[in-house]
Parts: C-alpha cells; sequence; structure tokens
C-alpha cells in the first residue's frame, strides 16, 4: 500500500480523519474534518500542533487521543508505506452526544426533520411516522430532489428553504384531512455558510384545538366564581336568558372567562344535555375555516377527504355553537354565517343540497365596541344578527372583589394537584388585590399556579410575591459571569428564592433549568417581536415582516399585555 491508495480510502470513511506525515504537516483530510471546525477556533489547520493534541499509547502503533478541551477523540494510528511512514488520526463519534440529541427529538411532539445544505434527509423522530402519509425508512439518508422527482413528496419546503436559505412557513393538508403547519428554519455555521436545516411540524387539528366536540366537561372552573355587584348582575342575567335560545353575543378583554360564562349559559339552558361545540375562529387558518364550519362534499377541493367532512355548525346540530373570537372570522365568511343563522340551513362546500340545522349561538370576542361597529373589521348586518342579548365583562381590575375568591379557588386546586399546602399572608392578598392583571383571570391562574410550582416556604409574604410575578416580564441585564456567581451564592447558601428559569440579555437567551418546550418558545417568540419592533420604530407591520408573522399575532400580544410599545 502507498499514500494514494490510502488517500482513497480514507475518502469512504464516514467520520473525520486526517494524515499527517513524520514531521506533524496535515498532508491529506476527508469530507467529513470539515465538521471538527465546529469544535476549534481555527479557520483552517494545516499542521497537528495547532490541534493541541494530547496522545497516550494504547498499542504497538496505536494511540488514543483528544483534542483540546473539546469532546473529539479518537485513535491514531502510526502506519509504515512502501513510500514513507505517515500518522492516520481516526475521530470517533460521541456515542453519548448522538444518544442525547435522538432522545431530545424523539420526545419532542411534533414532526423534526434534519437535512444537510444538499438536502440529504439526516435525521427523523418517531412523531413523523404517526402524522405523515410515508415511513421515515422510506425517507432517511435520500436526497430531497430525488424525493420529489419519485412523487413520494408533492411539495417540498425543504427545496424552498435551500433555495431561499430563510425560514419558511407553510400549512399543508394532506388526503386524510389532516392539516400540518410547518416551519423550516436554516443552520448556518461559524462561518455564516449555510450547513443545511431542521424542518417542525404541527398537527393543527390537535395542537390549535381548532374544536372541542363534547357532550360534558370537567373543568377547573365549572362555574363563575365571583361575589362582586357586576358579576352579581351579569349572573341574574344568565339565569333569565339561558333557558331561551336567543343568540347570546359575550364581550370583554382576553382572559375575563367568556367561555366559562358560554359554559355557565349552556347549563342552565334547555340544551345542557345535548352537543356543545366550541370554535376559536383565531386559531383556523383563514384558507380552512369555511371548510371546518360548513363541511364539504368529497372531491370539493385537492386533498378533501374522499367521502367528505361533516362542518362544525352541522355537528352542533340540536346543541350549541359557541364562537370565540369570532372578531377574527374573515369578511367573506361572516357574510355566509349570516345566511346559514338566517335561514337555519347549510351547503356544504362543493355541494348543491340544503341541509337543516338547529343551533343556538353563543358568540365571544375581545374586540372593543368602537372596532365591532367599523364594517371594514365586522359585517353589521351579522353583528345585530348575532347581538340579541349582549353580555359584557369587565376586566378583573374593576371588579377587586372577584380576585381573592378566584385566587383561591385555584390556590386550592393547584395545592391539591401539586400535593403542596401553600399560603398567601394579608400582604399578600392585599398585593393581589391591587395587580393590574393585564392578562386577566388567565393571568391571575397563571401566577397562583407558578406560586405553587416555585415556592419553597408554605407561607406566602408579600416580598415572595413580587419575585412570582416579577417573572412575567424578567429580564437578566447581568453578565453571564454575574449569574453564574447569583445563582450558585443561591445554592450554597440555599435561600428561599424564585429563580426564573429563563433570562434575556443582551448577550442571548440563557435557560438554568427544564422548562416546558412552549414556555421557551413564547419567550424566544416574544423578544423577536420586541427587538423587531424597536429596529422599525414600532411600526407593526414592517416587524412582523421582519420576523415573518402575521401583523395579527403582534397586535393580540400587545393587547393582551404581552408586549409594550
Amino acid at each position: 500500500m502507498n499514500l494514494a491508495i490510502l488517500k482513497n480510502m480514507m475518502v469512504n470513511i464516514d467520520t473525520p480523519a486526517f494524515l499527517t506525515d513524520d514531521s506533524g504537516r496535515i498532508l491529506f483530510k476527508n469530507y467529513h474534518f470539515k465538521y471538527i471546525y465546529d469544535y476549534i477556533k481555527n479557520k483552517e489547520v494545516n499542521e497537528i500542533s495547532e490541534l493541541d493534541i494530547t496522545r497516550k499509547k494504547k498499542d504497538e502503533n496505536i494511540y488514543t487521543f483528544k483534542i483540546g478541551n473539546t469532546s473529539l477523540n479518537g485513535n491514531e494510528y502510526i502506519l509504515k508505506l512502501a513510500d514513507g511512514e505517515y500518522n492516520l488520526y481516526l475521530i470517533e463519534r460521541s456515542f453519548n452526544a448522538e444518544r442525547i440529541i435522538s432522545d431530545v427529538i424523539e420526545h419532542i411532539d411534533e414532526i423534526v426533520v434534519i437535512f444537510d445544505e444538499k438536502g440529504n434527509i439526516t435525521r427523523m423522530n418517531s412523531i413523523c411516522d404517526q402524522l405523515l402519509p410515508y415511513k421515515r425508512d422510506e425517507l432517511i439518508g435520500r436526497n430531497i430532489n430525488e424525493l420529489v422527482e419519485k412523487n413520494l413528496i408533492y411539495d417540498s419546503i425543504i427545496i424552498n428553504l435551500i433555495k431561499n436559505k430563510n425560514t419558511i412557513y407553510k400549512d399543508i393538508v394532506y388526503p386524510d384531512g389532516r392539516v400540518i403547519s410547518y416551519t423550516a428554519i436554516p443552520i448556518f455555521g461559524k462561518d455564516k455558510r449555510f450547513k443545511g436545516g431542521v424542518l417542525t411540524g404541527r398537527d393543527l387539528s390537535r395542537v390549535l384545538n381548532i374544536a372541542r366536540t363534547k357532550n360534558s366537561s370537567v373543568d377547573t372552573m365549572n362555574d363563575y366564581i365571583s361575589e362582586s355587584s357586576e358579576m352579581i348582575k351579569i349572573k341574574k342575567m344568565i339565569t333569565r336568558v339561558a333557558p331561551s335560545d336567543a343568540s347570546v353575543f359575550i364581550m370583554g378583554e382576553s382572559g375575563v372567562g367568556k367561555e366559562v360564562i358560554a359554559k355557565t349559559i349552556v347549563n342552565q339552558s334547555r340544551r345542557q344535555n345535548k352537543k356543545f361545540v366550541a370554535i376559536n375562529c383565531a386559531t383556523i387558518p383563514t384558507e380552512l375555516i369555511e371548510s371546518e364550519l360548513f363541511g364539504y362534499e368529497k372531491g370539493a377541493f385537492t386533498g378533501a377527504k374522499s367521502e367528505g367532512k361533516m362542518g362544525l355548525i352541522e355537528a352542533a346540530n340540536g346543541g350549541t355553537l359557541f364562537l370565540d373570537e369570532l372578531g377574527e372570522m374573515p369578511l367573506n365568511t361572516q357574510k355566509k354565517l349570516l345566511r346559514v343563522i338566517q335561514e337555519n340551513t347549510i351547503v356544504r362546500i362543493g355541494g348543491i343540497t340544503p341541509r337543516k340545522v338547529d343551533v343556538r349561538y353563543i358568540c365571544a370576542t375581545n374586540k372593543t365596541l368602537e372596532e365591532l361597529k367599523d364594517p371594514n373589521v365586522f359585517r353589521q348586518d351579522l353583528y345585530y344578527r348575532l347581538n340579541v342579548i349582549p353580555i359584557m365583562i369587565p376586566p378583573l381590575r374593576e371588579r377587586k372583589d372577584d380576585i381573592m375568591p378566584i385566587a383561591n379557588h385555584y390556590l386550592e386546586y393547584f395545592n391539591e394537584r401539586y400535593n403542596r399546602n401553600i399560603s398567601l399572608t394579608n400582604e399578600a392578598e392585599e398585593m393581589l388585590i391591587n395587580y393590574k392583571w393585564k392578562g386577566n383571570i388567565r393571568e391571575l391562574k397563571n401566577v397562583i399556579e407558578r406560586i405553587v410550582v416555585l415556592s419553597v416556604p408554605e407561607t406566602i409574604t408579600k416580598e415572595n410575591l413580587e419575585r412570582v410575578i416579577s417573572l412575567e416580564d424578567f429580564v437578566d441585564v447581568s453578565t453571564k459571569d454575574e449569574r453564574e456567581g447569583i445563582r450558585e451564592d443561591i445554592r450554597a447558601n440555599k435561600k428561599e428564592y424564585f429563580i426564573n428559569p429563563i433570562c434575556v440579555s443582551n448577550d442571548g437567551i440563557y435557560i438554568d433549568d427544564i422548562v416546558d418546550v412552549n414556555t421557551g418558545y413564547k419567550a424566544i417568540e416574544e423578544q423577536l417581536m420586541k427587538n423587531a419592533l424597536i429596529k422599525c420604530n414600532n411600526n407593526i407591520s414592517k416587524a412582523a415582516k421582519a420576523i415573518g408573522l402575521n401583523p395579527s399575532t403582534i397586535y393580540r400580544k400587545i393587547k393582551k399585555g404581552e408586549i409594550e410599545i
């Protein structure tokens, strides 16, 4: 064997490998050697001395080695060939790292596909087998262009990402009626070269909870808990209107409990044992909302089920339909909904036969009266048709008598759920009562759960509560060393602190502990929105375009008080 033959053999080695002469000069590096640059500072390596290698004899002419402070290690072989003596270095794969990556991906409850810069699919998680019309074994190791050419994949998001090297969002309807919302994110190396990407996909029917059809439900709040005079008046009105079939229009800020009010009306109505279908109009993609509401006949459009599909209005026949966030429904769909309500019939998409429906309508929106009376936002004929019984729920900050009854309800619920015995001092209760609660009951519920989960002492003082509430908008401006010093001091002294696991600072987002994936997504998403708004001088349309979001998403975050401008 000579040097030329050895080089040809190294080309086929699937781990990083390189060859040196007896002086330490690197003569040859295989294709996978490029991955070493992700672990070392050097942008180019020509001498073995540049890798800071430590060696240990393993056998005759065999050494184990490690590269600096990295996790890279392997075997060095001293080879005596016909044309000289050479040193062959083979990097071992890090089994633990591979296993950790695989475990993390397998525990993500959505589609994950990893591909390289050429479009070769390198990894997919097991949920792909459940949600996609093809199996992992058919795709892993193959190139996306080959799969498209063989018609295994028709609309490739991966090809679009490789071409544009930008984040791509796309919803795809599959033949079985499943809708997957995809996000493809490019990956760049330290040298800013494109290295591939990650494609994730969520099943909208599961994650976004498009509709919940049920005869009864078990909720943490089965009835609206209140003691304020404002809510007592509303409860009396509900008692009077519930037995009728009159449409009810519930208005109020996000988080005030509009769906709980709707369920209270249903539970006191003559339809209480009939179907209750709840639809959040804001979560259904515009192009799907009509097929979800009205249903469709077989062959109505590409991707439709062969047997057709019943719409949610038809599914609620005989019972109650709750249209939440009705103000987010497109104007054209509002027109069609008005016709259904007036004639008590529906016609499925692609069909010609009217179908009789007997449905009671309860609607809810967080839009103001001024917005509802704007014909560019809401059709006035639909508004007056549904607004038979208007109910305006005041925000929590305007009915302080309700704060502690609701807080005590959730405190009891979460104490039982997490096996705790948390209580509040009078000063802490006073702080809860005087807090502004921009997120209303939803925010109060989150704070109570956070207290029960994170609290070390069982009696919560005002100071403890201040720390917990501050986590909502916590921004850590300290350096990484300062953060570590604070945390080490807390651990060493075992003080009673609440620690926010996610810190956002100028040097990035730092996660100190295990957090829920959705919590991490939310923190990163909100920070991206804030950064975009600052750079775009609070121009919401420009900021949304810059980060690839719909402007309505940022509007909703601002309205909920999650982002301030």
